[in-house]
């Protein structure tokens, strides 16, 4: 049973600071949602990253609404997607991975079944164009669902200038018609090999070194863990180009000021921490905490949310701002928002590489849930295990065996929460890999054996 809950606009902040007005009466306001692939918050100046790193993104962040604590529902893709589409969490929608039995062949991944409203149906039955300019050409392919709603699913590997260029001639192509839009940006530069524009940097050669360092021969990452995330935050600055050069060109168009624009990240990036280097293996901090900056139609002034949030909060969001703005056309279909529910986090055993290479360490499920500062994490093969984020950020003091009350409790509400909710149904598998996309799955470090 999905759960029905209350929206407010004290919990969106979408009334707060700025005074956000509505668009020209009777026109709905554009909505933009730009997702940049792996990166986490704190690669962000305005997250507490390098001072200077991101100049465009604190600038936007200045004048939006910037929530501290905001989570991936799932430390990769296509799960993270399917709950910032749908609403639902990975336990809710089923769009997850699983684990490949004998002779599987494909993909172990399920894809969101057609069963779910998205995002994008929503608002194109409400009239709105929708489009999604996409550069994940493997687990945001046609064939997984995630393309439902969108009258225009570009799917390209391409740099985030040309990205950028593609979402602004989406717009430019429909300039005067009568239809509010709906605009979906997908940016890769962040995710391996990390696109940092040197040409001397070779991020493959650096990531296949520290995995081989920290997870084969089991060894602190050390510098090498230092090149590393170095070479990623390079690739998150040049990003940072490319969305303000995005959000300039809404901005030119005269369709900024009053757009609703939502930035966020689909899962984190791992160095090293709890012997992981890459995403999609657990959920950790390092994994799962991603920026989300809200800038509501008509808000000019910044506002710190401290209420947590969630990937599941995204068409919440655009449902309570559309409300606010006299619009109250999605306020049914989607209900959760920032602080009005409980948020977790899930893994499912992880991709098909990793069950290759690493055997057991990832054929588990790993399921986090948030209690004020504490954190406590479900294993379905190993010991359950307490975190006190307030103290520990860096999860390194594992209180499950001293505190059993509170270990107690919080496996408690994660049962409830997980059984009242749980997918149920028949799940649906993807589309059969293309050669190209095999390929392009291994470029991502995703890759299965031959033949996958």
């Amino acid at each position: 049973m999905r759960l029905v809950l209350h929206v407010t606009l004290s919990i969106l902040g979408l009334a707060a600071c700025g005074g956000p007005s509505a668009p020209p009466e009777g026109v709905p306001p554009t909505v933009v949602l730009v997702s940049m692939d792996t990166v986490r918050a704190d690669s962000l100046s305005a997250y507490g990253g390098p001072e200077g790193a991101t100049p465009h993104l604190d600038r936007f962040a200045a004048g939006a609404t910037r929530y501290v604590s905001s989570y991936s529902a799932a430390p990769w893709t296509m799960p993270s997607h399917a709950s910032m589409f749908t609403g639902l969490f990975p336990f809710e929608h089923g769009a997850h991975s699983f684990l490949p039995g004998p002779g599987h062949r494909g993909d172990n991944v399920f894809a969101l079944h057609p069963r779910f409203q998205t995002l994008a149906e929503g608002l194109a039955a409400e009239g709105y164009a929708t489009c999604g300019v996409v550069s994940n050409t493997v687990y945001l392919r046609p064939g997984l669902g995630l393309d439902a709603g969108f009258q225009r699913w570009d799917v390209r590997r391409e740099s985030g200038a040309r990205v950028t260029a593609r979402a602004l001639e989406w717009l430019d192509s429909r300039a005067g018609g009568d239809r509010p839009a709906f605009l979906f940006v997908n940016y890769m530069d962040a995710h391996r090999p990390y696109a940092t524009g040197d040409p001397e940097a070779d991020g493959h050669a650096a990531l296949d070194g520290l995995i081989e360092r920290v997870m084969v021969s089991n060894e602190p990452a050390g510098d090498a863990g230092l090149e590393v995330r170095a070479l990623h935050q390079r690739a998150v600055s040049r990003l940072d180009t490319e969305v303000g050069a995005l959000l300039e060109g809404l901005r030119t168009r005269g369709l900024l000021e009053d757009a609703l624009v939502i930035i966020t990240s689909d899962h984190g990036e791992a160095f090293g921490a709890h012997s992981l280097v890459e995403h999609s293996k657990d959920v950790y901090e390092d994994l799962v905490k991603v920026p989300l900056l809200v800038k509501a139609p008509g808000q000019t002034a910044g506002r710190v949310a401290t209420e947590r949030a969630s990937s599941v909060d995204v068409p919440g969001l655009v449902a309570g701002a559309l409300e606010s703005s006299g619009f109250p056309v999605l306020a049914r279909s989607f209900t959760r928002a920032p602080g009005n529910h409980p948020v977790v986090v899930e893994n499912y055993y992880s991709r098909l590489r990793d069950l290759e290479r690493f055997g057991d360490r990832f054929r588990r499920r790993r399921v986090a849930i948030y209690e004020g500062s504490r954190k406590f994490i479900l294993d379905s093969a190993a010991a359950p295990e307490l975190y006190d984020l307030a103290v520990d950020p860096a999860e390194l003091d594992d209180l499950a065996e001293r505190d059993a009350a509170s270990v107690a409790d919080m496996a408690r509400s994660l049962e409830v929460l997980l059984s009242a909710g749980a997918f149920q149904g028949q799940r649906a598998l993807p589309d059969q890999l293309t050669r190209q996309q095999a390929d392009e799955m291994s470029e991502l470090g995703y890759g299965g054996g031959e033949g996958r």
